[in-house]
């Protein structure tokens, strides 16, 4: 059976939208890869490499930071500043 994809809109704790991403299969938002964004409202530069802390444009607090997961880079979020995604 193919893996679910849901488009989702990404918000930070203060309402700033983030990111619109295609997330695949059920559970929480746990990490965003960067080739799977379909808007960044936060503007991650091309390229990023690893260890790049990303913020909310509106509040400045701590949104994630970039990681290589499965050989990929993504944003590893951090759960207390976005508002809480399920996907059920």
């Amino acid at each position: 059976m193919p893996e679910r994809i849901t488009t989702i809109t990404v918000s930070c704790r203060c309402g700033e939208k983030l990111f619109k991403y295609q997330k695949a299969g059920k559970g929480r938002l746990i990490k965003c890869f960067i080739g799977r964004l379909l808007a960044d409202y936060v503007g991650i530069p091309e390229g990023v490499g690893l260890g790049v802390e990303i913020f909310c444009p509106a509040c400045k607090g701590r949104v994630g930071t970039t990681q290589r997961i499965h050989g990929s880079i993504a944003v590893k979020l951090n759960q207390g500043q976005i508002q809480g995604i399920r996907i059920g």
